[in-house]
């Protein structure tokens, strides 16, 4: 977590401290952050890119994309990977868990891809290509590569699918 010199401290109309409450993901670059009051039930929005918003955040706060992401592991596997984001997101001083946070901590770190391997995986179909991504980009972590290449896509396509060729 981040020093609290670093947050803000937000008071309400009423006196009371507001604490963050709820973050929303409407683009990449647009964030909505909730602050509610626990003393009168006042609450005031924030919105802007994730390092403008960071300031209000007082705890570690998952966006609703990352929860709803979360929330869709088997059971068993949810709270294994809510402490593995969770204390990739320490280590890095963030208080904000979002899509992306979710995915690089879950790579642990990030790699590139090269525009052959990014239009291989753009035909991959909709409904299994965030998983497929995120397991090609494990494959490269692990192999200590900084790109995904088409021959890594093709190593993944055996080793996922067992296909041949």
């Amino acid at each position: 977590m981040k020093p609290a010199s670093l947050s803000m401290k937000v008071s309400c109309c009423c006196g009371a401290a507001m604490e963050t409450r709820a973050l929303e993901e409407a683009s990449p670059l647009l964030y909505h952050l909730t602050l509610a009051c626990l003393a009168c039930a006042n609450w005031m929005a924030v919105s802007g890119r994730p390092e403008e918003i960071e300031p209000w955040v007082t705890r570690t706060l998952w966006s609703r994309e990352a929860r709803h992401e979360l929330e869709r592991l088997p059971p068993h596997i949810e709270p294994l990977v809510r402490g593995e984001v969770e204390t990739y997101a320490d280590k890095n001083g963030v208080c904000l868990i979002t899509l992306s946070l979710l995915q690089e901590a879950r790579n642990r770190g990030q790699v590139s891809w090269s525009r052959e391997a990014g239009e291989r995986l753009a035909n991959i179909p909709a409904a299994v290509r965030a998983m497929a991504k995120i397991e090609i980009e494990r494959m490269a972590i692990e192999r200590g590569l900084p790109e995904v290449t088409e021959s890594l896509m093709n190593e993944a396509k055996l080793k996922f699918l067992g296909m041949r060729g």
